[in-house]
């Protein structure tokens, strides 16, 4: 069993306290089950306190984790703004969900004294927008840009009216909605982490030399900003589940 004790630097007793009496039913708010729970949690951190036991369980085994990635001499309180969102997330969130990793990185980045500027606040908000499937892309394409080739179909007054993708060098089976990937996409360019810069455009004509479409092959590639997201936030060894997808 865990050594609870141990964690006992990494928590806001503040925090502690907002989001106990944010979260807490009355049944639960006793005097002194409370002295014992603030005694014992963390002080980097804050641990909802009267959890279920099991999500208890799991949340401090989280904490827990992001507790040994950080020397002990590099260990700093967590800003309670950062700290507080994270463990909220933290408490509906799988271990095998991707988004697990992204936020308990950045809650490691926000405990290291040599590394707290990479925690932007502004990342807690992307984790929260993003889904397991942009997860695991935003980790693959954090080593290897993707080629992208798509076909444009001109209507008859030469305006683009459809397209689809002829050549993708990621692999979609890798994903648990394969059919959502220009999506993902789209979505990331939104979120300013991923642009697919053209590289090169064909013009095919018909027999009239009119253009009937246009022919675009470019890579999908992270950002300045997306890269500082990844540095952040995904996993440098890459997604427990992920050896079963790859």
């Amino acid at each position: 069993m865990m050594d609870v004790e141990k964690l006992g630097n990494i928590i806001g007793a503040e925090t502690l306290k907002k989001i106990y009496e944010d979260s807490a039913s009355e049944s639960l708010k006793e005097t002194s089950k409370l002295g014992v729970d603030i005694i014992k949690t963390l002080r980097l951190f804050t641990l909802p306190l009267q959890l279920a036991a099991t999500a208890q369980d799991r949340l401090t085994a989280y904490l827990d984790r992001v507790r040994k990635n950080v020397p002990k001499e590099k260990q700093v309180q967590a800003p309670a703004s950062l700290a507080g969102p994270i463990i909220e997330r933290l408490k509906y969130l799988e271990e095998e969900n991707y988004l697990t990793d992204l936020y308990l990185n950045l809650l490691s980045r926000a405990i290291d004294k040599e590394r707290i500027n990479e925690a932007h606040p502004a990342f807690f908000y992307l984790i929260d927008q993003l889904s397991p499937d942009e997860a695991y892309f935003l980790f693959k394409i954090n080593y290897k840009e993707i080629k992208l080739t798509r076909e444009h179909n001109f209507n008859e007054v030469g305006w683009p009216c459809d397209h689809r993708i002829t050549k993708n060098d990621f692999n979609l089976s890798e994903l648990d909605f394969p059919e959502n990937f220009e999506m993902y996409v789209s979505h990331l360019e939104k979120l300013g982490l991923i642009d697919w810069t053209v590289v090169d455009s064909e013009y095919p004509v018909n027999s009239d030399q009119v253009q009937t479409g246009l022919i675009r092959k470019g890579k999908i590639h992270l950002t300045e900003f997306g890269k500082l997201f990844a540095k952040a936030c995904i996993p440098e060894k890459g997604f427990l589940m992920s050896k079963s997808k790859s």
